[in-house]
């Protein structure tokens, strides 16, 4: 029954296409040596003197507010927490209580000391929300807002995405973004339309360079105390943050997941579930000790171009991961080089076109299943592969450091009609999959799933699946438990595939939320949890979810009575909810969803 129910790939295993091996080495060895010249433009541009990096890092807990529930440990995490840097190496500034005039002023203070390589980090503690999809944190003189205000509550709260765009454009070589501000909406009345998600944060959207850490999931509370007589001094996710970055060996990706499995393990006890998400949009490995820091290859020092033939590798082949740092992203551009090395008419005056990029994005977006994306996703068979190939060239050249836009190139050519255009896009993964950019691991996994230009492999697509779903790509692990549903390329485990489905969810990726809704609701790899199964399948609705959206209106009938009334309860708290809630859908319950989605979306038109 579960598997019957269970929504397909996320990727939506898009058309496949069969090519044997031999094709894909026959057309890598006819291809040109590659000639690096992106590597010498982007030489040209960035080449400064040579400069030590800094080490910044601000932090900020906000207890005392004003106008909303007042907070009791933000402030001592804050502390904790710059603590622990400074003994990493940072230097920090720290900040608490702050209204939104000195939360200003610290943020400039802080972006002025930001230079160009830096490595830097920003830790919140204390209330944030979500509207619409967007994150803001709150100073602690946030005025009280209630529906309606929502103009209000934007003015006067600090943008989030606003925060991470400013500090790239700062030319940080890396940015880190610790979020402990999922608390319960400060601003739910309970009784009228509440402003805002009833809980929790949004998922985000961070640009390349950023790793963005949350307490909680998507749509989830994080937890203060573990009870009224716990008397630890920090959160439930700071005590146990504040223990992993003590370990100088691991990576931020290692800090994180281990964070992320000691929190969910710890709520767990109080029949609470917390599991933080992360989001890894950063080239190569990254560590937060000081000491652990290797100098980068500088892009005169760019590998030399291999001149064996390319060729996909199998699951023992994959690339090693580097054991160090590197400080500066260094890209592998050895694919799109040969590529242009063929096409040199597209070297061209479009190089100049001030909307290249936006063309890119708009012609051949992943959407919402890449958290980078700029653009809702651009069904396969909606791409122009002639219009978006040239615009996907001139952008690349004009940010050659911005891997999704080879992403959105190699998605184009797999859907040429040249062969050896469709190997030149598999090629473009293959390298991006080096560099450490989940989206390509991923849709690498999906060419093996489904036997396109290489041959069909459940394994090696179950063993990208994983590199991807290691970076925190939501569509790879919602895949990745879709093959231990089906016991495809590894073997059948439920227990496993739910955990998948969890942390799919946790990362803010709808399918993941309303596969791993219907599994708590189910009951048979987890114990069965209306609650939790209405809300993430609530979420799954706003965040524009089409599966979520025919479990709600056309197949309520396959979800247990109990969790269907909890949907109606959890719209009622939303304000939207009129007369029953015994699980009994009838127009009122339509009526409330489709007011719900209309005034409260999440992401509107990122998801197909």
């Amino acid at each position: 029954m579960l598997l019957e129910l269970i929504a397909a790939f996320s990727g939506g295993i898009e058309a496949a296409v069969y090519f044997k091996d031999e094709l894909l080495r026959s057309a890598a060895k006819s291809a040109v040596r590659a000639t690096f010249a992106v590597f010498a433009l982007v030489a040209a541009v960035s080449a400064t003197p040579a400069r030590a990096e800094k080490r910044l890092a601000l932090v900020v807990g906000n207890n005392a507010y004003e106008s909303v529930p007042k907070l009791e440990k933000a402030v001592n995490d804050a502390k904790a927490v710059s603590s622990s840097l400074q003994a990493l190496g940072f230097q920090v500034q720290l900040a608490t209580d702050l209204n939104r005039r000195d939360f200003i002023r610290q943020l400039s203070a802080f972006m002025d000391r930001v230079s160009a390589g830096d490595l830097a980090l920003i830790y919140y503690a204390g209330h944030g929300i979500e509207v619409r999809g967007v994150n803001y944190i709150l100073p602690t003189d946030i005025p009280p807002v209630k529906q309606g205000q929502e103009s209000l509550l934007t003015g006067e709260a600090v943008q989030t995405e606003k925060i991470i765009t400013d500090l790239q454009d700062r030319g940080a070589r890396a940015s880190v973004f610790v979020l402990d501000a999922c608390r319960d909406n400060p601003f739910k009345t309970g009784t009228t339309r509440s402003l805002g998600g009833v809980r929790g944060l949004a998922q985000g959207t961070p640009p390349e360079g950023v790793f963005v850490l949350y307490s909680a999931g998507v749509g989830q509370a994080a937890l203060d105390r573990m009870s009224d007589s716990d008397s630890d001094p920090n959160s439930v996710f700071t005590r146990v943050f504040l223990k992993e970055v003590q370990k100088k060996e691991n990576t931020l990706v290692a800090i994180a997941k281990s964070t992320q499995v000691a929190v969910r393990d710890l709520s767990l006890t109080v029949s609470h579930t917390q599991v933080p998400a992360y989001y890894d949009q950063i080239i190569g490995q990254l560590y937060l000790a000081g000491d652990g820091a290797a100098p980068a290859k500088s892009a005169q020092e760019a590998p030399v171009a291999s001149n064996k033939p390319a060729r996909p590798p199998d699951v023992a082949s994959l690339p090693p991961q580097p054991s160090q740092p590197v400080a500066r992203a260094v890209f592998n551009n050895r694919a799109f080089n040969d590529f242009l090395k063929r096409q040199p008419q597209m070297v061209r005056a479009d190089l100049a076109n001030p909307n290249a990029v936006a063309n890119c994005d708009r012609l051949a977006s992943y959407g919402s299943d890449v958290p980078d994306s700029r653009a809702p996703r651009v069904k396969r068979d909606d791409i122009r592969v002639k219009d978006a190939v040239p615009a996907c060239v001139a952008a690349i050249l004009q940010e050659p450091g911005t891997p999704r836009l080879r992403a959105q190139l190699a998605r184009a050519l797999l859907d040429a009609l040249a062969k050896r255009d469709k190997v030149a896009g598999l090629d473009m993964l293959l390298d991006l999959a080096k560099d450490g950019y989940p989206a390509a691991m991923w849709r690498i996994g999906i060419c093996y799933y489904g036997g396109e230009l290489l041959k069909e492999n459940k394994r090696a697509a179950a063993f990208w699946f994983r590199q991807a779903a290691d970076k925190g790509l939501g569509a790879a692990m919602s895949d990745l438990a879709y093959l231990y549903e089906r016991g495809e390329g590894v073997e059948k485990d439920g227990v496993e595939a739910a955990r998948w489905f969890e942390r799919a969810a946790a990362g803010g990726h709808p399918g993941g939320m309303r596969n791993y809704a219907l599994v708590l609701d189910q009951g048979e790899a987890v114990p069965r949890n209306p609650k939790q199964s209405a809300e993430y399948l609530l979420t799954a609705f706003r965040m524009g979810s089409p599966d979520a959206r025919e479990s709600l209106f056309k197949k309520h009938a396959a979800w247990h009575a109990d969790t269907r009334a909890q949907v109606q309860e959890l719209l009622k708290e939303f304000g939207f909810q009129v007369g029953r809630t015994d699980g009994e859908f009838d127009g009122n319950t339509f009526t409330a969803l489709e007011a719900l989605r209309a005034s409260n979306p999440i992401r509107a038109g990122r998801v197909e």
